[in-house]
C-alpha cells in the first residue's frame, strides 16, 4: 500500500513541476507600420479610397487589453520587453521612414471565427482593424486606412492597405503599399 501511495504522491509532484505549456493555436503578434516621410513623391496616386468605398469594420473590432502581468488572456497587449521589432524600428527611423504604429497583442488563433483587432494612432493618421486567422497556415488581414496630413494637402488622401496574406510563424513579413508598409512577426507563445 505504501509503496502504491508513494508513486501516486510522485506522480503528481512530477505533474506540477512540469512547465506550463502552451495551448495550441496561443500566439504573439507583432506589427510596426511605417511610411516614408516624403510620402512617396512623385508616385502616382495608388488604392486611394473612394468617398463610397466601405470603410474597414471597425464595429466589431476590440482594442487590445492593458497587459496586467499576469499570464495572458486573449487580446491582451504584449509588454514593451516582449516586443522583437524594436532593432527594425530603428533602422527605420534612421532611414527616413516614420513609425506611425508599433505595438502587438495575444491571440489565441483558433480555426473559425476569431476577433479583428482594432488599430488606429493618436493623431488619426492610421485606423483600421487587423484579423488574423488560421487554417492550414495563419492567415493575416489588415484593413487600414492611411491619412494623409491635412495641413500639408488641401485634400488629404486616405489610402487603404487591404490584404489577406498566408503567413508562417516565426518569420518576419513584409507588407507593402506605395504610401506605407508593415513589418509582422507572428510567434508561437512559449
Amino acid at each position: 500500500m505504501t509503496t502504491r501511495f508513494n508513486a501516486l504522491l510522485l506522480t503528481l509532484l512530477m505533474c506540477c513541476a512540469l512547465p506550463a505549456q502552451a495551448a495550441e493555436g496561443d500566439y504573439t503578434i507583432e506589427v510596426l507600420i511605417f511610411t516614408q516621410n516624403t510620402y512617396g513623391d512623385g508616385a502616382l496616386p495608388y488604392n486611394a479610397m473612394e468617398p463610397e468605398q466601405t470603410p474597414p469594420a471597425i464595429a466589431e473590432a476590440r482594442y487590445p487589453s492593458p497587459y496586467d502581468g499576469a499570464p495572458f488572456s486573449q487580446l491582451e497587449a504584449l509588454p514593451r520587453e516582449r516586443l522583437v521589432l524594436g532593432d527594425d524600428a530603428s533602422r527605420l527611423r534612421r532611414e527616413g521612414f516614420q513609425i506611425l504604429w508599433h505595438g502587438g497583442w495575444f491571440q489565441n488563433v483558433s480555426t473559425g471565427r476569431n476577433p479583428s483587432v482594432r488599430i488606429d494612432t493618436a493623431d488619426g493618421r492610421v485606423d483600421g482593424v487587423i484579423k488574423v486567422d488560421r487554417g492550414r497556415y495563419l492567415h493575416f488581414k489588415p484593413d487600414l486606412l492611411l491619412s494623409r496630413d491635412a495641413a500639408v494637402e488641401a485634400l488629404p488622401a486616405r489610402y487603404r492597405l487591404q490584404q489577406s496574406r498566408r503567413m508562417r510563424s516565426e518569420q518576419l513579413h513584409y507588407l507593402d503599399h506605395p504610401h506605407f508598409g508593415m513589418l509582422v512577426m507572428i510567434n508561437p507563445l512559449d
